[in-house]
């Protein structure tokens, strides 16, 4: 194996100069570093990690153990332990038992070998003395789901709840023959399961109950036996696994018996209707798994027991009543192109089958849907309108119909949505107009693997004497955005530094609003008179214009075309309405494990996204709602995520299958709360009709960018016009 002091030679540099490449410390110039890295390839050297943690005592380093990864539980909570651990710096190591204990022994001692820092186990040794004779200390072990029952640090559900809530579920369709099919009982979570299901059962009288105990190798025969005389009414299974294998034995060789499946399962983020499932949210306990291992290696806490709250039984339909004879049988959905609205029409299908009634969703693109707002009156067909949140003030009292007529107690479904959103999606003044369906903010997305590269992030130093970082303000992110122009720097990887996207008048505007919120959180003075004559107007104009240099000839129209241009891989930096990120991890991404996003410059995101209300002309305003509702719900709001919106519901960001795969979104959640902006003259959401005024702002902005217009010559035409303009702008009431 080649040496550094082989490298050094073929480099042509010191020892220590090599050295200090390869373990990432020191000041190296650029050339030097190019220099290391290409003789490095040419040897065919490979960085030692172990001999670095051995110099260091420990690496970064966590293991887990699993007992297989068939079960989808176990790959759901290996999945976001892994997510998280690597996020924090973390290398994970995977380890499969099968449930043998000489297996898990044996990869006690390849873990310790390792140097691993940390250890999270399904274990089916049944104590914990193994860990410690194998020189684990307490702080570095948690065991997961199987509590050895004596003092350690552990994390599980509520395995007993579990079984007395399927228990119960059994007692209520009056099962009189009962199956009840789990792993091995000497595992403390499925002699809690069996325990609590046989306590519960035996509550009542005039059933019978069958316990068959089984594993991953024997489940086929011991499902066999379930069918072997009389079918049971009820099967229940303390896994997902065996519920599959049941309904397969019961599909191919009793397609005639009569029986349900009833199983615990991870949670479902799209419906699946095989069987009633109790769902245990193993990606969260993977998230917390991962988290405690990481802080605890410096809090050495020991003896921590945490017992997650059981997701239980989410119903897809349960705020739905089926159809009654005579009652309506179609809803007509009005709403904007967007990724949300092809979810929406995936999902309806759901709604339509529990209730018999059909939804048509007619998509319109931006402008177009403005239009059809304008012409809407009584003959109107639409039920639910989607608005833009920017639009909603105006149009809410003109075409939309106070919630709070149809259900007085609609305003208790605002406690489940995301801090930060109830009033910005929902209000007009004091009335409840609307619900949140797909609220989003900007974010800054950025290509991680070339802010992270050691060669460019030394060429920028010496470039601009400053670390290559996401950028604060606007004023680095133009700077890095020249960094990245193959034609002003003919060392960038990528052609172009950053996209525009400018299409229609309104997303003009906000291009220039992002940028101008990054100075400044208001846009009008106290008297209600426009500042678009300030220097922070005149800076914000300014910094979009020369954008145009460090971007593709042209520009994007909307926000797909955007993280389209971002997934292609030959841009380095853009920014995203969160519900249009989605679309830069489409199956020919380039940029798939090589995205970082942060808060956009300036820290003061812009809201966009849309939110539902009734049409004030629909003639079933109640079904139209039950709709609304419906959709806004956990787990609706959790499928419409999965599929590319983000949620509205604050118990999806519990959801880690979402999270796990867009990992932007708990930054969305977070900037809801955190911006901070007046984009309207009234700081009350009074109705203001702020498309027409974007339309003004935005012509100024594409005038400017043209170059039509000087920056300064744009905006005196646009605080001109926005005054001659302004009291058309304002209706003095909407009810």
């Amino acid at each position: 194996m080649p040496t550094i002091k082989d490298i050094a030679q073929l480099a042509g540099v010191s020892q220590g100069t090599v050295s200090n490449v390869l373990n990432g410390k020191g000041i190296v110039s650029s050339n030097k570093i190019k220099m290391v890295q290409n003789a490095a390839a040419v040897l065919g050297y490979t960085v030692n990690e172990r001999a670095k943690i051995l110099r260091k005592g420990k690496g970064k380093i966590l293991a887990v153990i699993l007992p297989n990864i068939r079960l989808r539980n176990y790959v759901d909570f290996f999945l976001s332990f892994k997510s998280h651990a690597e996020n924090q710096g973390f290398k994970v190591l995977q380890y499969i038992s099968n449930d043998n204990p000489e297996t898990e022994l044996g990869a006690l001692a390849q873990i310790r070998s390792e140097m691993v820092s940390g250890l999270a186990v399904f274990s089916c040794l049944g104590n914990s003395a193994a860990y410690r004779d194998a020189g684990f200390s307490e702080h570095e072990i948690l065991f997961v789901e199987r509590d050895p029952l004596v003092p350690c640090n552990y994390i599980g559900f509520d395995y007993a709840l579990c079984g007395e809530e399927l228990a119960r579920l059994a007692i209520r369709k009056s099962l009189n023959t009962l199956t009840i099919i789990t792993d091995n009982t000497n595992f403390s979570n499925e002699a809690d399961f069996l325990g609590a299901f046989s306590k519960t059962m035996a509550s009542t009288s005039g059933h019978s109950l069958t316990h068959i105990q089984t594993d991953l190798f024997r489940k086929n025969q011991s499902v066999i036996q379930i069918f072997a005389d009389k079918t049971p009414e009820g099967i229940f299974c303390s896994n997902h696994d065996f519920a599959q294998t049941i309904k397969d034995v019961w599909e191919n060789f009793h397609a005639t018996a009569r029986t349900s499946i009833y199983t615990v399962t991870p949670v479902f983020t799209m419906p699946e209707s095989n069987y009633t499932k109790y769902e245990l949210n193993y990606r969260l306990m993977g998230q917390a798994s991962a988290k405690f291992l990481v802080s605890n290696q410096e809090d050495h806490v020991t003896g921590r027991r945490t017992v997650l709250q059981n997701a239980g039984f989410r119903n897809w339909s349960s705020t739905l009543s089926p159809k009654h004879p005579g009652s309506p049988s179609r809803l007509e959905i009005l709403t904007l192109q967007s990724p949300a609205a092809e979810a929406m029409r995936s999902l309806s299908l759901i709604y339509s089958h529990s209730t018999g009634v059909e939804v048509n969703i007619s998509v319109f693109p931006y402008e177009e849907i403005h239009e059809v707002f304008e012409s809407m009156e009584q003959s109107s067909d639409y039920d639910v309108v989607r608005l833009d949140v920017t639009w909603l003030s105006w149009h809410a009292g003109r075409i939309l119909r106070p919630l709070e007529e149809i259900d007085p107690a609609i305003s208790g479904l605002l406690d489940t949505f995301v801090d930060g959103i109830e009033r910005k999606y929902s209000f007009v003044e004091d009335t409840l107009y609307a619900l949140p369906v797909s609220p989003s903010n900007q974010l800054l997305f950025y290509r991680k693997d070339l802010f992270e590269s050691t060669v460019l992030k030394r060429l920028y130093h010496e470039e601009f004497k400053s670390r290559l970082l996401p950028p604060r303000d606007f004023s680095e992110y133009n700077r890095i955005a020249w960094f990245f122009t193959k034609t002003l720097n003919q060392q960038s990887p990528v052609d172009y530094g950053s996209t525009v996207t400018l299409g229609s008048a309104g997303v003009a505007a906000t291009e220039f609003l992002t940028r101008y919120f990054s100075l400044t959180d208001t846009l009008f003075d106290t008297g209600g008179r426009i500042l678009l004559k300030s220097p922070y107007a005149l800076k914000a104009l300014s910094e979009l214009v020369e954008l145009k240099k460090y971007s593709r000839e042209g520009y994007c129209t909307w926000w797909t075309d955007a993280a389209q241009e971002f997934a292609a891989g030959n841009v380095a930096m853009t920014i995203l309405y969160s519900n249009f990120a989605s679309g830069i991890l489409h199956k020919d991404s380039k940029v798939i494990n090589r995205i970082g996003y942060a808060l956009v410059p300036g820290s003061n995101s812009i809201i966009g996204g849309g939110t539902l209300g009734v049409s004030k002309f629909s003639k079933q305003p109640e079904l139209a709602l039950s709709f609304i509702r419906w959709l806004c719900s956990e787990p609706i709001s959790s499928a419409l995520s999965l599929l590319g919106s983000v949620p509205a519901c604050r118990e999806s960001f519990d959801n880690y299958e979402i999270v796990d795969s867009y990992p932007w979104l708990d930054l969305s959640r977070k900037c809801f709360s955190r911006c901070s902006y007046q984009r309207t003259p009234s700081d009350n959401n009074a109705p203001f009709d702020e498309h027409r005024f974007l339309g003004v702002l935005g012509k100024a902005v594409k005038d400017a960018y043209s170059g039509s217009f000087s920056p300064v010559e744009a905006l005196d035409y646009a605080q001109t016009r926005y005054e001659s303009i302004g009291t058309e702008l304002f209706k003095p009431t909407h009810h």
